[in-house]
């Protein structure tokens, strides 16, 4: 089924914890996951096999337990965070870890990333707060200049 699938036989590797590496699982099995669907879709699913789910196409990288535990939490919306997107893609450069996360180490894993989403999401709800806060003030300000214009009239 790997073969069939195009997966990558370094990516199964289950050792390797940190983050670039479950990053570069988490996109292969997407990518494995569609390319099973188009087959089957086109009819070219060998009948020497038997379909599939999607979940024993992700178990061929990630158990399932750490799939909904680990990947879906930290990467299903991390398209959201390009400048995160970077970082996983790229090589983790030095100056770059210190850039992304503020500080410094040999190996970033999911609960690191966990801890910079939670931070991503309270700087946005602080901004949308502020937004709020500056939006009722304007608006009450608009109401207030009626009011004034009213009075004068």
């Amino acid at each position: 089924m790997k073969a069939l699938l195009q997966v990558n036989d370094s990516l199964t590797d289950t050792t390797n914890k940190s983050l670039h590496y479950a990053y570069s699982k988490y996109k292969a099995t997407v990518t494995a996951a569609q390319l099973y669907d188009q087959i089957v879709l086109e009819g070219r699913w060998p009948e020497c096999y038997q379909k599939v789910t999607v979940t024993k196409v992700r178990q061929i990288f990630v158990s399932k337990s750490v799939w909904h535990a680990q990947y879906i939490p930290c990467f299903q919306n991390i398209a959201n965070h390009e400048e995160m997107v970077e970082w996983l893609e790229g090589n983790g450069s030095d100056n770059n870890d210190e850039d992304m996360w503020g500080f410094q180490k040999t190996a970033y894993h999911f609960a690191d990333l966990k801890e910079w989403l939670e931070g991503q999401k309270k700087v946005k709800q602080k901004a949308m707060k502020k937004k709020k806060t500056e939006e009722k003030v304007t608006k009450k300000k608009k109401t207030t200049q009626v009011k004034v214009v009213k009075a004068k009239k």
